[in-house]
């Protein structure tokens, strides 16, 4: 990875952010399709983490992620084992899989 691509994960999140709370503005205003993309997010980020996590453990130790994440070791160990399952397989069914020709994780 290269070090401005490190940079650009706190930009990343931080428009993330600011598209979340479009989305709230929007479903406060009635726009049903802004509550139904909030319900497809809340359904992604739980693989996204365990993606992530699961990728990281290559370049991490588990003490390291789980300082990172907020979480016990055993808790990294566990949701990366959890992503493991199907890695590489196609038409895994994995959240953020669909439509690939292999899984993402």
């Amino acid at each position: 990875m290269a070090s401005n691509d490190r940079h650009e994960a706190p930009e990343i999140g931080a428009m993330i952010g600011r598209m979340l709370n479009a989305l709230i503005r929007r479903a406060g205003d009635g726009d049903w399709e802004a509550l139904e993309a909030l319900r497809e997010i809340e359904t992604l980020a739980p693989a996204a983490m365990n993606a992530g996590l699961t990728v990281s453990r290559e370049t991490y130790s588990l003490a390291e992620l789980a300082g990172v994440v907020g979480v016990t070791r055993s808790a990294v160990q566990q949701r990366t084992r959890a992503d493991q399952h199907h890695k590489g397989t196609p038409g895994c069914g994995h959240a953020l899989c669909v439509g690939m020709k292999r899984c993402r994780a």
